[in-house]
């Protein structure tokens, strides 16, 4: 069971959300949640990459990517998800959520 769900919504640009991740969770305890802007942060390279190695879990808002133009096999970490599967993981398999 994942500890805690960073929910991220702003873009690399605007935020690098990994410092935060490392501050409140270990690797292994942390999944990411990519929303609205936060979709770019899985792809582009940089934060891409510090993402991956924040966090053993990261869920990509499908509908989020597919609105800005972006297709799942464009996705350089993480997994392309359905709403339902990121409120599934954030009300059953986690015991806190932290939005940044």
């Amino acid at each position: 069971m994942t500890r805690t769900a960073f929910l991220v919504l702003k873009s690399p640009q605007e935020q690098d959300p990994t410092h935060m991740i490392k501050r409140l969770s270990e690797k292994e305890d942390a999944s990411v949640i990519l929303v609205e802007d936060g979709v770019y942060q899985a792809l582009t390279p940089a934060p891409a990459d510090r993402l991956s190695k924040a966090t053993s879990h990261i869920l990509v808002s499908r509908e989020d990517l597919e609105a800005r133009g972006f297709t799942p096999a464009e996705l350089r970490t993480g997994k392309a998800a359905e709403y339902a599967d990121i409120v599934d993981l954030i009300m059953e398999k986690t015991e806190r959520t932290v939005t940044i």
